[in-house]
């Protein structure tokens, strides 16, 4: 990542973390949180993908990447003081690109996918280098099987960098930057080989949101969430908490599946969720809705709690004037916010009750569940929409403010009974510059499409968050083309099988519903 040679007095405090870096930052230090991974299918231009073509691929890649990395000051910058109570972002001089873009090539007889699912899976549960060597917490893995018109790009990155939306944005700059190169690569100023050396000007961060707008709290609401926190343990009757699955520290392992819907079944499914007033997100957390409740008895779960991840960019102020990403909503930087949902005993043993006497076999939804899956569904996008119409009022980050010292919140959470069953956090449809390829007849492409790059599909995958929710759902689709549903749960929490068995209900009704309109 950064070259070795920065030293302190050649570095440069250019602001102290936002709530969001200093939380994420914090579960990274007590490993209680690894890395973040966005995995996407590239379509390599026909020019390039010949394997003699390699060293003019690699090179076009590097210039990429370097074009996005300007366009974006959070991929040049590192951390300094990251154990103390206000750690910040510093300048940096360079970028070593051989420490931020690794290149894995496997042979014709490998399994391209396997390779492509492993290696996720491994750089979910990797460490950053030691962050006092003061370096950009991300990296991108090109995995390549000779002159396959394809490659996959993971960019795996360490979350106080950067929210998942950021790492969108930067798929699809750097899709942008690529369809940008002409034949041959021109010169970048400032790299020389591998080397990027970075402008001497400090770049513009951008800020945390707490710094641009107000976070009002009512006091109704600030008292709520303070008795939460400090309430002891045996005055918590709450039975929608979590706690049928205790929290456990270690060891530190994630369990990580996921599955695809091709394009066809998610046309159908996202035309159900119109007819029945709600979205792919509040899909999923009442298809988990109706999955935990079959598959956790009455005496340990009889209700739930669940959180939904929400982006605040559409609560930023136009992006200043000199911001090399222009928008706010194509800002790489954090942030996030929660909103969360409650289905109360009542409702879930409403469910439980039109569920089949036998749940051992695989079944699909019958016409009662499905009335209560998209009744569930149609309240939780309800949800979620008052929360988008109150903006910043009694927010989740406005509550954060008071917080003084994350690391010891991250450690007292980590001791207290889980709140969430699941949560689903969804950074939406990627653009992946497909519309000229999806447009042509019979299945050929034009001489002009077959020379430009396109994102074919896309996977998201977060590590294991041991005090958070159980199980984290990260749905993720392509525009033109279908949806990949990934979960991942801590393996020292979450049985296997438990977690199998609900990602593969998940599986069955979705491509049930796609079948049935």
């Amino acid at each position: 990542m950064a070259n070795g040679s920065n030293h302190d007095t050649e570095t440069k405090v250019l602001r102290k973390f936002g709530i969001n870096e200093a939380y994420q930052l914090a579960m990274y230090l007590l490993d209680q949180y690894r890395g973040t991974v966005l995995s996407c299918r590239y379509a390599i231009p026909s020019r390039l993908a010949p394997a003699d073509s390699r060293a003019e691929l690699e090179e076009v890649v590097k210039v990429a990447v370097v074009d996005t990395v300007m366009r974006h000051p959070m991929l040049q910058v590192g951390m300094v003081n990251a154990t103390s109570k206000t750690p910040s972002w510093i300048q940096l001089q360079n970028l070593d690109l051989t420490q931020h873009i690794k290149w894995l090539y496997i042979r014709e007889h490998d399994d391209f996918e396997q390779t492509v699912q492993e290696t996720f899976r491994t750089h979910l549960d990797e460490y950053f280098p030691d962050l006092s060597i003061k370096q950009p917490g991300w990296k991108i893995t090109i995995i390549r099987q000779g002159d396959a018109p394809t490659m996959e790009v993971l960019l795996t990155w360490n979350h106080p960098q950067f929210d998942g939306a950021g790492a969108k944005v930067f798929h699809e700059d750097f899709l942008e930057m690529l369809n940008n190169a002409k034949n041959g690569v021109s010169e970048r100023t400032g790299l020389d080989g591998d080397i990027l050396t970075l402008p001497q000007e400090p770049p513009l961060l951008p800020l945390p949101i707490e710094s641009l707008k107000s976070l009002p709290v009512d006091l109704t609401y600030l008292a709520k969430m303070f008795w939460e926190e400090i309430r002891p343990q045996f005055l918590n009757w709450d039975v929608s908490q979590a706690a049928w699955c205790p929290i456990r520290t270690s060891p530190y392992k994630t369990q990580f599946r996921a599955f695809f819907i091709d394009k066809a079944a998610l046309r159908a499914i996202l035309g159900l969720c119109r007819q029945n007033k709600t979205t792919i997100t509040g899909l999923i957390n009442g298809l988990a809705l109706l999955a935990f409740s079959s598959r956790l008895d009455s005496t340990v779960a009889p209700a739930f709690q669940c959180a939904t991840i929400m982006d605040h960019r559409r609560n930023l102020p136009p992006a200043p004037p000199d911001a090399p990403w222009a928008r706010s909503d194509r800002v790489v930087s954090n942030y996030v916010t929660q909103v969360f949902h409650k289905f109360d005993a009542k409702l879930v043993a409403q469910i439980r009750s039109k569920l089949p006497a036998d749940t051992s076999e695989d079944r699909d939804l019958s016409s009662d569940l499905q009335h209560e899956l998209w009744a569930a569904s149609a309240q939780n996008r309800l949800e979620i929409v008052h929360k988008l119409e109150a903006g910043l009022q009694n927010d989740l980050i406005g509550v954060f403010k008071y917080v003084t010292d994350w690391q010891q919140t991250m450690s007292s959470m980590a001791k207290k009974k889980r709140q969430f069953s699941w949560l689903v956090t969804n950074v939406g449809v990627l653009d992946g510059n497909t519309s000229r390829r999806l447009s042509t007849t019979g299945g050929d492409t034009k001489s002009d499409d077959d020379q430009r790059w396109s994102i074919d599909r896309a996977q998201f995958g977060l590590s294991a968050e041991i005090p958070a929710a159980a199980i984290e759902f990260a749905p993720i689709s392509v525009a033109g083309r279908g949806m990949c549903v990934s979960a991942n749960w801590p393996d020292c929490a979450v049985d296997k099988m438990f977690g199998e068995r609900i990602m593969a209900d998940l599986e069955r009704w979705l491509t049930q519903l796609a079948s049935q309109s």
